[in-house]
């Protein structure tokens, strides 16, 4: 059997909480606004991986990670800091580069840092199986901070508290960990929960609508859509706020490219003439009020593109949101 090394790995996963709560069986981290990425550490050299397999070193050569080890793999993220807090926006910036001089030029303008929030291997080692204060306590004696990484820290007991203090932070909002959970490799289970600040949805787009004043040369809204229980994926309505001109431009770049067949049995009900579809391949998440009982998002907000997220994981709520 080939050990934990050899392996392409997913990481572990978070289900949604709707509210903060204090236990003392519990630790909460922050949400970071930023990339999932596995570390892997080999005497001095890292690799970088996604979510979804892809190896992602190159965008961040700026990333140093030192370890008291010979080879380790660790958990966290990529974010880039950006007026005190986390910014996804500034991220984005560096997430689809491949000009390597545009890369290391990016690199000093909007520099990147690895917080590790866990470790799964070590020398040799599967740590998988331990509970997780046991593997943070490994985690804390192993990884060594630098400018461009760091430990992430946690509070215990108190997730109301620390949801509040993010909160009032800006923050996206917090992870919270049962204490003696085990490291569930590429597993989305209750032992992980997190707790967002803003209710959102993640949204597979569909196409978009045409844009009109200083978006007609781009687009006026994205066509969203949500897979039903038997995986067909129906409209959940549109969403023409929360971008700059960049990230207009950068979408309608994008969505041009993979231009297709409209994704739904059915045209849907929209406001606004469609300028086209495309094939359902990139998600957004969207910030929203409510789901309105014809099931369309009430007062949606564009947040972010979701890179590493599968089209086919956006679902229906199991129960409606109310407002």
């Amino acid at each position: 059997m080939p050990e934990l090394w050899d392996l392409s790995i997913h990481p572990m996963l978070t289900l949604k909480e709707e509210k903060p709560f204090t236990s003392p069986d519990w630790i909460f981290e922050v949400k970071w606004d930023g990339t999932r990425a596995l570390c892997h550490y080999d005497d001095g050299k890292i690799k970088l991986q996604n979510r979804r397999l892809y190896e992602i070193t190159y965008r961040y050569p700026d990333v140093r990670v030192t370890a008291k080890a010979k080879r380790a793999i660790f958990d966290g993220e990529v974010v880039i800091m950006w007026d005190g807090r986390p910014s996804f926006e500034k991220l984005q910036e560096r997430e689809h580069l491949v000009d390597r001089d545009r890369i290391a030029r990016i690199a000093r303008e909007l520099p990147a840092t690895y917080v590790a929030f866990d470790i799964l291997y070590l020398d040799g080692q599967d740590l998988t199986a331990k509970p997780l204060m046991e593997r943070k306590k490994i985690l804390e004696q192993v990884f060594e901070n630098t400018e461009s990484a760091v430990l992430c820290d946690y509070v215990g007991t108190e997730g109301e508290a620390f949801y509040r203090v993010c909160r009032e932070r800006g923050l996206e909002g917090i992870i919270a960990k049962r204490k003696d959970s085990r490291y569930h490799v590429g597993k989305r289970t209750r032992d992980w929960k997190k707790i967002k600040a803003l209710k959102t949805i993640d949204c597979v787009i569909a196409g978009v609508t045409v844009g009109e004043g200083n978006r007609a040369d781009t687009f006026g809204a994205l066509i969203l859509g949500l897979h039903d229980d038997k995986g067909e994926l129906q409209c959940v309505g549109r969403v023409g706020t929360g971008f700059d001109r960049t990230m207009v431009e950068l979408l309608h770049r994008r969505l041009s490219a993979i231009r297709g067949d409209m994704p739904f049995r059915e045209k849907p009900a929209l406001a606004g003439e469609v300028k086209f579809w495309c094939r359902p391949e990139l998600v957004a998440e969207v910030e929203y009020l409510m789901l309105t009982p014809d099931r369309a998002l009430r007062a949606p907000s564009f947040q972010r593109l979701k890179e590493e997220k599968d089209p086919k994981e956006c679902r229906w709520p199991r129960e409606p949101p109310s407002a």
